[in-house]
């Protein structure tokens, strides 16, 4: 029984790994390899629903040829499931959280508070791959990119930190700090995700204002995600309704006090972007591309930049409808 669960979570990394959404696509990937592959449609149903294992020797070196690994198709058939995510994961740059729901524990759990996820279900007979929710890419710890609400940081960058859980049945649990006007802000919230979107209520641990977060969920390999961040600004006397755009980067190097302390203002150009990418463990590009387009996502020019409501403004409107109420109604 063990072995027909490994082989069918195995199966299940592999398709994650290669990106293949369905059977079909990840039998295509086995047949670019070899056309006269044994992984046909009814065959990786069988083998991922746990109907049987395979005992053909050429499947073995078929995967091993169509994920590229040099450690060999005996290695794929004696591995445990915690040493093919280990090798997998490391080929692939899969993200740790992901790793862990297929049974390999992450090198650190980033958490902003104690942990409380709980392990991914086994995957059910008959279960497809595209039906793996892809919500587990959002676990650990991300540096969160929006445009500053504040209208005396106005135009500027905002820098926050998130740490994301997922458990079954596609629900996630959030832990936000933003670093305001020189004082630590804490947010807390859950939520759910369909394995394409996710939308999290976070509720501000100061003075209890409620923030809706509604976010792409990350592609393979989890290194980004974006979305819609909506609420009130904490220091606005007129409290606008205020939308905008955020970017999650996935952090690959900093610790969890390093990564806070970096959270607050920054100017919105390539340079400040590109600082927090090199201390995120991305490197440089003196082209400064990535940035760019990040820039362009927040700004404005590729579908960002805020969108508020103003309290003067909705009141005239509110003026004007109130007369016409009042006109249709014969009190005028």
């Amino acid at each position: 029984m063990r072995q027909v669960i490994d082989i069918a979570k195995k199966l299940e990394l592999t398709s994650i790994a290669l990106g293949c959404l369905t059977r079909k696509e990840l039998c295509a990937a086995f047949a670019r390899v070899n056309p006269n592959t044994v992984m046909s449609l009814q065959n990786s149903y069988n083998w991922q629903s746990g109907r049987a294992v395979p005992r053909n020797f050429g499947l073995f070196e078929d995967w091993a040829a169509a994920v590229g690994l040099s450690e060999g198709p005996h290695f794929i058939m004696s591995s445990s499931l915690d040493e093919f995510a280990r090798v997998i994961g490391a080929k692939f740059a899969l993200p740790d959280g992901l790793l862990a729901s297929f049974g390999r524990a992450p090198a650190q759990t980033p958490t902003l508070a104690p942990a409380t996820a709980t392990a991914e279900p086994m995957p059910r007979a008959g279960i497809e791959p595209a039906e793996w929710r892809n919500g587990a890419l959002l676990r650990g710890r991300f540096l969160v990119l929006s445009l500053s609400w504040s209208p005396v940081q106005r135009g500027r960058l905002v820098c926050g930190v998130i740490d994301f859980d997922t458990g079954g049945g596609g629900n996630l649990s959030a832990h936000y700090i933003e670093n305001v006007l020189g004082r630590r802000v804490a947010y807390s919230g859950s939520g759910l995700e369909d394995g394409k979107t996710g939308q999290v209520a976070l509720r501000c641990d100061a003075n209890g204002a409620t923030y809706l977060m509604a976010l792409h969920l990350p592609p393979l390999p989890g290194n980004l995600a974006g979305g819609i961040l909506a609420g009130n600004a904490l220091y606005d006397p007129n409290s606008e309704p205020t939308a905008g755009p955020i970017l999650l980067l996935r952090n690959h190097q900093l610790p969890p006090a390093a990564l806070e302390d970096i959270a607050g203002y920054r100017d919105l150009d390539d340079a400040a972007i590109a600082g927090c990418l090199e201390q995120l463990g991305y490197g440089r590009d003196p082209a400064f591309e990535a940035e760019q387009a990040m820039r362009g996502l927040l700004a404005g020019e590729a579908g960002g930049s805020l969108v508020s409501v103003g309290r003067d403004a909705l009141g005239r409107v509110a003026v004007l409808l109130d007369r016409r109420r009042l006109q249709a109604t014969g009190q005028t």
